[in-house]
């Protein structure tokens, strides 16, 4: 039901892990211009000699970002199963977690590879874009909306004790 705010921390979660998707989320900077931007799927370095730089891809990241987006669209279908919400949407947090690990590790790589093929006076540096913070937003509701789900469910079980 999406009257319940959990149903919409998840909502938003999904929104939130779309947008970030499908955007940009790093840029490379040496000499105070791009040279090298870095998404989801791709990593492109288009300036001399940067393209020489060989990417292996971080798809990654974009799998991960996609399973946390079908985790939040079919949490918030199962309603009436709180715990296996729970179960999901902390699944889904520690998902988020081994993302931003990846996303650190694949920054660190890919800036190691450009400072390699700079000219040696030019330094690479990383700069994160805005929706780079997305999934620690998302995260930050992940652990929101758990907390009212078991709100929800402690409420259910009281109400069963009443009976």
């Amino acid at each position: 039901m999406i009257q319940r705010i959990q149903s919409v921390y998840l909502a938003i979660v999904a929104i939130l892990s779309t947008v970030s998707l499908f955007s940009t989320i790093g840029k490379f900077v040496a000499g105070g211009e791009i040279v090298s931007t870095f998404s989801n799927f791709s990593f492109s370095a288009d300036k001399e000699p940067f393209s020489q730089v060989e990417s292996c891809g971080p798809w990654a990241l974009g799998g991960l970002l996609l399973i946390v987006l079908v985790l939040s669209l079919l949490t918030i279908g199962l309603f009436n199963h709180r715990m296996k919400q729970v179960r999901l949407t902390i699944f889904s947090s520690i998902l988020l977690v081994g993302y931003i690990a990846v996303y650190a590790f694949f920054s660190w790589v890919f800036q190691g590879k450009l400072q390699a093929v700079a000219a040696p006076d030019a330094e690479v540096s990383f700069q994160l874009c805005a929706t780079a913070v997305y999934p620690v937003v998302c995260l930050i509701l992940n652990i929101m909306a758990i907390h009212r789900i078991r709100k929800d469910e402690k409420l259910v079980r009281s109400l069963d004790r009443i009976r």
